[in-house]
């Protein structure tokens, strides 16, 4: 397990003035396999004492195979969207344009600019500006459903541990013989794994620009990151199968003081480091007061650690049209891109781990853990649907310079996730009987479970926030960034507070 520890915005500050000192803290494992790892460990029952109709035998519980997919698809939506939170805009609040006659640069708008958008103006030949941001975001939902309090739900199988059983449950002596049931009555049983995650990332990112002429400048956005990730997994035996011979299965023994239904597994990490740095371009095509039309491109780079979360793992390019003009006081804005994404996440967030093992895919079937849990069936697949998706990107909003040193903003933040995993409450069947060789019986249960196609995902954020002139060129920025939508990953209000100083 994985040491947890506060962290408050002045050690923040001090890992952001020494980011070598800022190593990942792996553990056991890096925190992409943290999840799969908590599955894992939630699902194993030891033999109940000899004499029990169905015992001796060990009990493994796993996703089945029809289900199989979900648990690491959440897994991998889940960091698709934590790596790629919007952390601000690196164009600087002052902007200047040189005087064609005079060769003077003068203040090309009387506002200070958006926080989490571009505008046309770029920051003037031969200025240079530089500013910080930090912000704390923690997660409190997913598709609608709270991800904190146990509402996602996996429905576990047993495997099919026991070919050989004699119709009373009891194992065959050896040399082996035909069995009379291979299936056994009690491996009807389920297990109901409710998960409960709290995610929380905070990010320190410094932001430069610099003016290579009035028209064209160049940024660069450098985020040191801090992800920590603290997840529980209740695990209930549902005994559909069992209800009249409890002691087939068990969580505890008898005499050790624990609910022999129920076990809790806890898994906590932590992680610090480099985020993917972005490096900006931006060209004033058409020069309007206060603005005009411009073209942007922006390189993310894969320079975060995928393994513990820091970054996707994945080389992204936006290009995107930026408008934005001064109507007195009022000045709007609007940006309008399109990522393409090249890459995919940590491939340990879809392998399935059993112990201190992972799932082999290529290893021959007796060789391979899984052949333990689901005798007879081929080892399954990693999940391998890891790529980082393209995006649709958009942001419309307005300034209002509201006094001479202070502005006001106001954004909507919108993103489209390209033909990803989408999720919904399914209803899942099982079959069952109660007694060996008994009649058939199919009980449904409802949960999360990946949809049968791919969709597109809206993300959209509100913004708000002002911008404070405090001496000379140095501006104090304070926001305050609020879900607008229920789709996907639910971040709860995020404030963010930052400095900016042209030179």
């Amino acid at each position: 397990m994985v040491s947890t520890r506060s962290w408050g915005p002045g050690a923040t500050l001090m890992l952001l003035l020494a980011p070598a000192a800022a190593a990942a803290q792996s553990g056991e494992g890096s925190l992409a396999q943290l999840l799969p790892r908590l599955l894992s460990e939630s699902v194993t029952m030891p033999s109940t004492a000899p004499g029990v109709a169905g015992n001796p035998h060990e009990a493994h519980f796993l996703p089945d195979v029809a289900q199989l997919v979900a648990p690491y698809a959440l897994n991998g939506a889940v960091v698709t969207q934590l790596s790629t939170f919007p952390i601000g805009t690196s164009s600087g609040g002052f902007t200047y344009v040189t005087d064609e006659k005079t060769g003077v640069p003068t203040r090309s708008s009387n506002n200070f600019g958006p926080a989490f958008a571009e505008r046309a103006l770029t920051v003037g030949k031969g200025r240079f500006t530089a500013g910080f941001n930090y912000q704390r975001v923690e997660y409190d939902r997913f598709e609608g459903l709270g991800i904190d309090d146990g509402t996602i739900a996996f429905f576990l199988r047993h495997n099919e541990c026991c070919p050989g059983q004699a119709a009373d449950g009891t194992p065959r002596v050896l040399p082996p013989v035909p069995t009379e049931d291979a299936n056994p009555a009690f491996e009807g049983d389920l297990v109901t794994a409710r998960l409960s995650l709290r995610a929380k990332t905070q990010t320190g990112a410094f932001f430069a620009s610099f003016g290579i002429t009035d028209r064209l400048d160049i940024g660069v956005a450098v985020p040191i990151v801090r992800v920590e990730l603290d997840a529980t997994m209740v695990s209930t035996i549902d005994r559909i199968s069992t209800a009249a011979n409890p002691a087939i299965h068990a969580f505890a023994t008898q005499g050790s003081g624990g609910n022999p239904d129920e076990r809790t597994v806890t898994e906590r990490g932590e992680a610090s480091g480099l985020g993917d740095i972005t490096l900006r371009a931006r060209l004033n095509a058409l020069r309007r007061p206060g603005g005009g039309l411009a073209l942007g491109v922006d390189l993310r780079l894969p320079t975060g650690d995928k393994n513990d979360l820091l970054g996707t793992g994945a080389t992204q390019v936006r290009p995107y049209l930026i408008y934005s003009q001064d109507f007195g006081a009022f000045s709007p804005h609007v940006n309008l891109g399109y990522t393409f994404s090249s890459g995919s996440l940590s491939s340990d967030l879809g392998r399935f781990v059993l112990g201190d093992e992972a799932v082999d895919p290529t290893l021959p079937t007796a060789q391979d853990p899984y052949d333990t849990i689901f005798r007879g069936t081929p080892p399954p697949p990693a999940f391998t649907d890891l790529d980082v998706p393209d995006e649709i990107n958009y942001t419309v909003g307005f300034i209002l310079s509201a006094h001479p040193r202070l502005t006001l903003a106001f954004d909507a933040i919108g993103r489209t996730l390209l033909d990803v995993n989408r999720f919904g409450i399914v209803t899942q069947s099982f079959s069952f009987r109660t007694a060996n060789g008994g009649p058939v019986q199919v009980a449904t249960r409802q949960a999360l479970d990946v949809t049968d196609t791919k969709g597109d995902l809206n993300l959209l954020l509100g913004v708000a926030g002002l911008k404070f002139n405090l001496t000379g060129t140095l501006l104090l920025s304070a926001h305050v960034l609020f879900p607008l939508r229920d789709d996907g990953l639910h971040p709860e209000v995020t404030p963010v507070i930052g400095l900016d100083y042209a030179f």
